[in-house]
């Protein structure tokens, strides 16, 4: 295969999966629907009032690895009535939102202590649970990183800023 084809090749690809779209449930992978239908049950449980809460996409820092995991979603109360029959997670049928309803934001992730975690709470209340979110141990809100590290003065300082 040329260089020019694999070239080729690899930018296609590139833009298959920059165009995955996260906001259609069935395009998403099996490993990240579990953890979705976990917040699905949680908030269909809590929140909603009658009406079926439904996926409607995935927020940023996404993290599924064998041991650990956190997954953000934001899901939307619809117009479909809770049905018992149908159960709590995904309905094809139920994609319109309910007017005048908040997002729902759900935090899934497996905390230090190995236990799993799954937080739903309407989006605007989600700044006020940064208390139970910062016990997973993939949650990081802007803190810092390696590169901004100030070692101890005998402590070499290799890949901060102003070390070289």
């Amino acid at each position: 295969m040329s260089a020019v084809l694999k070239l080729l090749l690899l930018v296609t690809v590139i833009l298959l999966v920059s165009a995955q779209e996260w906001n259609n449930y069935w395009s998403l992978p099996d490993s990240y629907r579990t953890h979705i239908n976990k917040a699905l049950h949680d908030a269909n449980g809590k929140l909603g009032g009658p009406y079926h809460v439904a996926y409607e996409s995935l927020l940023p820092n996404l993290k599924i690895t064998d041991d650990d995991f956190y997954v953000n979603v934001r899901l939307m109360v619809t117009t479909c009535r809770k049905d018992e029959q149908k159960g709590f997670g995904h309905r094809d049928e139920c994609v319109t939102q309910k007017s005048k309803t908040p997002w729902i934001d759900c935090v899934v992730c497996k905390p230090k202590n190995g236990e799993e975690l799954i937080d739903c709470v309407r989006q605007v209340d989600a700044k006020n649970r940064q208390h139970i979110r910062k016990m997973c141990s993939g949650y990081h809100r802007g803190g810092g990183s390696l590169m901004s590290h100030i070692g101890e003065d005998n402590e070499p300082q290799i890949g901060c800023p102003g070390c070289v």
